[in-house]
């Protein structure tokens, strides 16, 4: 295996981590099954922390699928 190799899919890991652990810190943002009485609050404002973890797990997952497909087309490993 090249070092290219070996690079890409370290980055290919590190996206797919970093996509997976900002989904899990954001906070939750429906009410579970409550929302099938009517007991729902769809309409938050959205907390600081959340507009950023929002950003960087688009940021992330988009590099993890551009990653993906390089390594998938390039056949690189």
């Amino acid at each position: 295996m090249t070092t290219t190799a070996i690079v890409l899919i370290s980055l290919d890991l590190i996206f797919a981590l970093g996509a997976i652990l900002s989904i899990l810190f954001m906070s939750p943002k429906g009410s579970g099954l409550g929302a099938i009485s009517g007991g729902a609050t769809v309409f938050h404002s959205k907390s600081p922390k959340d507009a950023v973890l929002n950003k960087l797990a688009t940021i992330f997952a988009i590099a993890f699928v551009v990653t993906s497909l390089f390594l998938a087309v390039f056949k690189v490993f």
